[in-house]
């Protein structure tokens, strides 16, 4: 019962977080039970180095394996999985994804792999944690690319990122298509950026992924709601100024459409310029 709680916890707080007001299609799902297992004992047993995860070995509770595994470094919980054909056609892969118990999710993304009736863990995907909504979308050759509204990663402001994950000519390759940064955390840091002056938040609710060109290929539709704020000295200063009391001025929805060409998103010209002035938190 512990070791449900808390991966109910952790679907609150991780990847329940990532999706929190955002609605539309995704392939990402809560792990079933045998597969809870399954992908724990081939992480823990994994010959790969996996970061945050090596070392790792499952908690059990009242006797029974849980959902949640604990290195020498971290206390993490098996919170989302994507299944799909990532490196080479014809082969069974996960995209697993780990989560500590935080606001968010900071942790781990392994790529497995079914060999011989069973998983192993293949490599870390470096680059991206896929804790919130993904989609998979067809590359030449018979793979798959990993679509997904990400976390963000060390180095990049606080927020979420539209990136796309996949393996051509089998190395991993993570793009990062959009960054969604916080308004409230961009300076935390430093003073002065370019979205806390103008006060505005650009922030993600929906997709959608219907083929608008024809190609037969899907594209993806991020709906995004811009918002302004009111002005005050202490809006972005040291990560603190952003709160309940802040209060919003004006708020647009915007779209934001990317063509899948079948390697990477690219955003269309309207899209780009929308970008170019509000994501990325400059």
């Amino acid at each position: 019962m512990r070791a449900r709680a808390l991966l109910g916890a952790l679907l609150g707080l991780g990847l329940g977080a990532a999706c929190a007001q955002f609605s539309g299609p995704s392939e990402s799902r809560t792990p079933r039970a045998a597969e809870v297992d399954a992908v724990i004992r081939a992480v823990c047993t994994s010959r790969v180095p996996l970061g945050h995860l090596d070392g790792c070995r499952q908690v059990s509770s009242g006797g029974r394996p849980g959902p949640e595994l604990r290195s020498p470094q971290a206390r993490l919980l098996f919170s989302s999985l994507l299944p799909g054909t990532f490196t080479a056609p014809g082969r069974r892969e996960l995209l697993a994804t780990f989560c500590t118990e935080t606001e968010g999710c900071a942790g781990e993304t392994v790529l497995l792999r079914r060999v011989q009736g069973r998983w192993v863990a293949a490599e870390p995907v470096r680059g991206a944690l896929l804790a919130g909504p993904c989609l998979t979308y067809p590359r030449p050759g018979g793979t798959q690319a990993a679509v997904c509204l990400d976390e963000s990663r060390a180095g990049e402001p606080l927020g979420r990122a539209l990136r796309s994950v996949s393996w051509p000519a089998g190395k991993l390759r993570v793009q990062t298509a959009a960054l969604f940064p916080r308004l409230g955390f961009r300076d935390f840091f430093g003073r002065g950026s370019e979205q806390c002056a103008g006060r505005w938040e650009l922030e993600p609710f929906s997709w959608d992924d219907r083929d608008r060109d024809a190609d037969g290929r899907p594209d993806l539709t991020l709906r995004a709601t811009l918002t302004t704020y009111s002005r005050r000295p202490d809006l972005c200063t040291l990560g603190m100024g952003f709160s309940g009391e802040a209060l919003a001025e004006r708020s647009v929805r915007r779209d934001l459409t990317f063509v899948w060409t079948g390697d990477t998103l690219r955003a269309t010209g309207t899209t780009a310029d929308i970008l170019r002035k509000y994501a990325g938190g400059r």
